[in-house]
């Protein structure tokens, strides 16, 4: 065999599931490029394919420590025409074929006939991070079905071998889901959580059988993912405002909180009136005469009103800009997890109610507090040992959550000496997680 022959059957073939960089969310986003980060760090020629939900295959463009990267996407079907070459129901009875006809023959003719079923008997792994919340039925049935579980059953019914990363697992609140989220686990080669609680849960979910130690803590993969200065910024006129003694504090809103979720009826039985509690903390902030407050969206999905961050800023600045003229200042135009890591990074202290945003701006040693939704915050807080930065709006009042975010300002510089000790650590170990 000629070496370029070598070569060709040693590029590794990995599936990714889980992730897009189409949703408008700038937290799954981040959470595609810093997984295919991962994965060519630990296998640098493979072949990245990024199996999604849409109506579209393609390629999408990536830098990634200098390296342009093309990363293939195949999109997986649920639709109501179940007869999509593309669709779970035909690509699940290709793998019932296969496995009652496990004839090579048989596979070069399903294959030449479906791409999608050569491209998930190629695979060499599957690597899977499920939006990095979304492996828990707290979003309703319908998403734990085609996230949760349809997707990963899908390329365990073709003898793949599945990774699951670093991600939150549960709340699985129906025995059904519990089930069959356990099924998962158990045809799972490894198993990383995002948090150290969760390796935990997810042993006596298992039973503490069948783990031989696949199941693994390793932080979430956004802190690896690097900032990029885009061509315009649009912040109004924070630049000119800022003085050298002042403290730019950098204040997510989000869209979803804001509305009471997809509901709109209190979905995350928070204990707070979200809106009431976002304008008091810049009330609070703004006691400090130094404070500049930047508005900062993180998912931006003008089609769907209810979870768009950029409309909430907006109503936020709109009742407050008056009351404090030049000193607070809204985030305005369109970017992406890479850009708009880079406008949270011109903030010496953050407020986040989308996770991502706060890891955003911790991975950047940039102080932040967390205002908490469910349990992932302080499992993804606590893995750096600041758990004391999380204000859980499910269980506390409004001045609890105050409470805590004045705590952080006011500890901001202990803060940023120990994120400069352990995020390079965090990094590197994130990188290497896939060689043990």
């Amino acid at each position: 065999m000629s070496e370029e022959g070598k070569s060709q059957k040693k590029t590794m073939k990995i599936c990714l599931l889980g992730v897009s960089f189409d949703t408008g969310n700038m937290g799954v986003n981040a959470l595609a490029e810093s997984s295919v980060k991962v994965i060519l760090h630990r296998w640098p020629d493979a072949e990245v394919t990024l199996l999604g939900t849409g109506t579209t295959d393609g390629e999408y463009g990536l830098v990634i420590s200098g390296r342009k990267v093309r990363v293939k996407i195949l999109r997986l079907r649920f639709c109501k025409n179940v007869f999509l070459r593309s669709h779970c129901f035909i690509l699940l009875l290709n793998a019932l074929l296969i496995r009652l006809l496990p004839f090579k023959g048989f596979k070069n003719l399903l294959s030449a006939a479906n791409p999608y079923v050569k491209m998930l008997l190629e695979a060499d792994k599957v690597l899977d991070i499920t939006g990095g919340d979304s492996f828990s039925d707290i979003y309703g049935m319908r998403r734990f079905l085609i996230f949760g579980f349809l997707q990963k059953w899908l390329v365990t019914q073709f003898g793949k071998e599945l990774i699951l990363l670093p991600q939150t697992y549960g709340p699985y609140n129906r025995s059904i889901t519990r089930f069959m989220a356990r099924s998962i686990l158990k045809r799972s080669s490894s198993v990383y959580a995002r948090d150290r609680d969760g390796v935990g849960y997810v042993k006596d979910l298992l039973g503490n059988k069948n783990v031989n130690g696949k199941v693994r803590f390793m932080p979430d993969v956004a802190f690896v993912l690097d900032p990029h200065q885009p061509d315009e910024v649009d912040i109004g006129s924070l630049y000119e405002r800022r003085r050298d003694d002042s403290i730019v504090v950098g204040l997510n809103v989000s869209g979803l909180l804001f509305n009471g979720g997809y509901t709109q009826e209190n979905m995350f039985s928070l204990k707070v009136d979200y809106p009431e509690l976002i304008y008091s903390t810049v009330d609070s902030m703004m006691s400090d005469e130094r404070v500049l407050i930047l508005l900062v969206p993180h998912v931006f999905t003008p089609d769907r009103p209810v979870e768009d961050d950029p409309t909430a800023c907006e109503q936020v600045y709109e009742k407050l800009h008056a009351k404090y003229p030049g000193r607070i200042f809204l985030t305005r135009g369109q970017y992406n997890h890479t850009d708009i890591k880079y406008v949270i990074g011109l903030c010496d202290f953050f407020v986040g109610s989308r996770m991502h945003a706060c890891i955003a701006a911790l991975s950047q040693c940039i102080p932040a507090v967390g205002i908490a939704y469910s349990k992932k915050f302080q499992g993804v807080f606590e893995s750096i040992g600041l758990e004391r930065c999380v204000a859980e709006a499910y269980r506390c009042t409004s001045g609890e959550v105050l409470s805590v975010i004045q705590a952080g300002f006011e500890s901001r510089e202990r803060t940023v000496t120990h994120l400069k000790e352990i995020v390079p650590c965090i990094r590197e170990d994130i990188l290497n997680a896939l060689e043990a």
